[in-house]
């Protein structure tokens, strides 16, 4: 008896994976589950596939087989998620925000819209506000991502989400081109570069664009990882490079 296991996203995507390459219909086969799988986390953190041996039943004429097909069906395709139309995307990023804030236990109200690849969500309500932003946006930061991986599975195209609350955001910005001005300064008066301490990749480049129409100014980012330092120094020939002072951008919590 033709016999296999093979895998799938759910248990009825594994049996119909099985008939593709068996070349026989649901009921000329023996299902044995494995392992049921599971769905993890929004489908991103701890999923598993489900899992079955399928064995063709002995009673099953070669007759009764359905027609070869043209090609042979791999499991895989069956185990992607199907893309969303464009239209849909929105309300998918409302309803993963909504679940997200319904498993922290909170209530907000969310302002949701597209602009080109870029889906913005806004999260008001005094309740999320501050447990949401985190020390220095780190909290925000990291539902950004999760929302941003959640969505990347089921979009057509790759796209970015940005996530505010509170208008943190706004806020933060204002605060790194204000530092960033200041520290320009003070790199120009001392002749010394002065060290910004670990910043993302976002706010480095916050601190970047608003010094980087300056030629007398250099923006150098240093380290390794997902935070960075960034050094601000005066470009004088005349004057050697001296050891970097430290500004703490401690921002917004």
């Amino acid at each position: 008896m033709a016999s296999l296991e093979i895998e799938g996203k759910s248990i009825e995507e594994a049996i119909q994976a099985a008939c593709n390459q068996l070349n026989v219909s649901k009921e000329q086969l023996e299902i044995q589950v494995l392992n049921s799988g599971s769905t993890g986390i929004f489908g991103i953190v701890g999923s598993k596939k489900a899992k079955i041996r399928a064995t063709v039943k002995e009673d099953v004429k070669e007759i009764e087989r359905l027609p070869e097909p043209i090609s042979t069906i791999s499991s895989e395709p069956a185990s992607l998620p199907i893309p969303l139309p464009e239209m849909d995307m929105v309300a998918e990023a409302k309803s993963v925000t909504y679940d997200i804030l319904k498993l922290m236990n909170l209530e907000a109200e969310l302002a949701v819209e597209k602009e080109r690849e870029t889906i913005h969500i806004k999260i008001e309500g005094e309740e999320a506000g501050g447990i949401l932003i985190g020390r220095r946006g780190q909290t925000l930061d990291a539902l950004q991502y999760l929302i941003t991986r959640i969505l990347n599975r089921k979009a057509p195209e790759k796209i970015k989400v940005v996530l505010d609350s509170g208008d943190y955001r706004s806020r933060r910005k204002k605060y790194l081109e204000d530092l960033a001005l200041k520290m320009a300064e003070k790199s120009k008066q001392t002749g010394k570069p002065v060290v910004i301490s670990p910043l993302n990749a976002h706010d480095r480049r916050i601190i970047h664009l608003i010094l980087e129409k300056d030629k007398s100014l250099k923006t150098v980012s240093r380290g390794e990882g997902y935070l960075k330092k960034m050094v601000v120094s005066a470009v004088k020939r005349d004057r050697p490079i001296e050891s970097p002072s430290e500004a703490d951008p401690k921002g917004e919590d």
